[in-house]
Order: C-alpha cells, then structure tokens, then sequence
C-alpha cells in the first residue's frame, strides 16, 4: 500500500473516476441532445427509443380511449429509456456517484498517506486531487445540465402529444366512437319511449271513448226525438183535440 501510494499510482484511479464521470455525463447529454432533435419531427423519427415511445402512446390512448395525463405518462417513459444497457436515469445517477467517488477517493488516499507515515506531500497531493476532481466532475455536470435537457425532451414530447397526436387520433377515431355512444343512447331511451308510447295510446283510447260517448248521447237525443214526433203521429184526431184543450188548460 505504501509503494502504490508513494509511487503516485493512487492519482491514475483517481483520473480515471473523474474521467468516467466526465464521460457519462457527455453521454448523457448527447443522448437527451439527439432525442430533442429528433422529436421535432416525431412523423418521421427513425429513432428507435421514440418510435417505441410514440406506438406504446398510441396504444395506450386507444385502449383508454384518452389519456388524462400526459405528462406523467411520459415521465414515466422516460425512466424507461436505455442507451448502452443502461437507463438514461440510471446514467445520470451513476455520474452524480462518480463525483462524489472522487471526493471519497481523494480523502481516502490522503488518509491512507497519513495513516502509513507518508510525506505530507502525499497527503496535500491526493486531498487536492481529489477535491478538484469532483469539482471538475461537477463543473461537466452544470454545463451538461441533463436535468433541463430531460425537462425540455419532455415539453418536447408533451407538444407532440397532445397538439398532433391526440387530435389527429380523435379525428380519425370519430366513427369508431360513434356506435359505442348509440348503443348507450338506446339502452337508455326504451324506457321513455315506451311510456310515450302508453301515453299517446291512452290518450287516443280517451279521445275514442269520448266520441263514442258523444255518438251515443246524440243517437239517443236523436232516437227520443224520433219517438216523441212518432207518439204524436200515431194519435188520432180525437184524441189529439183532447191533447190539446188539456194544453190550453194547464196553460191558462
């Protein structure tokens, strides 16, 4: 341990995590640079991480018939993004870990100087290189800045979403709707119409009963009239003069 240290090799692990953390953030970046770029025209990507993303939208828009967050969908998605292997999140993780690994590293290195009686150069050399590794580690970081790259791909997907694909769905998909809305329509509206329907047939059994009525009254009036002109007809002179002293009588 004292050879490694006193022999400056502790400084190579130390490059090569500040390298890998370098390197895995440009990665990372480059990545989420590429996507922006191709979500612009999402019609024609020939990316395979969006064309997934856009049939598994699709898909889950058509059997939901609708989606009632997008934005959560999508990140969701996201999270799911691979590139190498490994998720584009998981990536961004790996790099913030690396940072701190160089920290870790370079206080560990100076420890380990001071603990086996190392000149003290060592001890200033490897806490020095460590902090400013990870310092440089996360100067790379702020200028790579992935979480704003993660949030304008998103906007990015979100626009698409929901001001191309979402209208062109539902204006294709309009008759594909319109039985499913008929069939409710006529689950819902027998009961109604059949009570119309009893209704209009009762009013019209009214009318007709009416009428009949009337028909008969006016029959009957009719019939009695027939009668009373045919009572005076079948009397005989006699007893018509009769009738009528008894008329004037009653009269007077």
């Amino acid at each position: 341990m004292i050879s490694f240290l006193q022999t400056g090799r502790a400084l190579y692990v130390l490059a090569a995590i500040c390298l890998a953390g370098v390197f895995s953030r440009l990665m990372a970046g480059s990545f989420y640079k590429r996507l922006i770029k191709e979500s612009a025209n999402m019609a024609l990507t020939k990316n395979k991480c969006l064309r997934t993303l856009k049939q598994n939208a699709e898909d889950t828009y058509r059997i939901n018939q609708g989606m009632s967050n997008t934005r959560v969908y999508l990140e969701k998605q996201l999270y799911g993004l691979r590139m190498g292997g490994m998720s584009a999140r998981g990536m961004d993780n790996l790099s913030g870990q690396l940072t701190l690994l160089c920290f870790l590293a370079g206080g560990s290195a100076a420890f380990l100087s001071y603990w086996y009686r190392s000149d003290n150069y060592y001890i200033v050399l490897y806490g020095t290189v460590g902090i400013l590794a990870g310092m440089f580690t996360m100067l790379v970081d702020y200028g790579v800045n992935l979480e704003a790259r993660r949030q304008q791909l998103l906007t990015c997907l979100q626009d698409y979403l929901e001001n191309v694909m979402w209208p062109r769905m539902n204006r294709d998909g309009m008759p594909e709707h319109v039985p499913a809305v008929t069939a409710e329509e006529e689950r819902r509206e027998p009961a109604p119409v059949r009570s119309i329907g009893r209704d209009r047939r009762s009013n019209n059994n009214n009318s007709s009963r009416r009428s009949i009525e009337q028909t008969a009254a006016s029959r009957e009036k009719s019939e009695d009239k027939n009668n009373r002109e045919n009572w005076l007809q079948d009397l005989n002179p006699e007893q018509k003069r009769v009738l009528g002293e008894l008329l004037k009588e009653f009269i007077s």
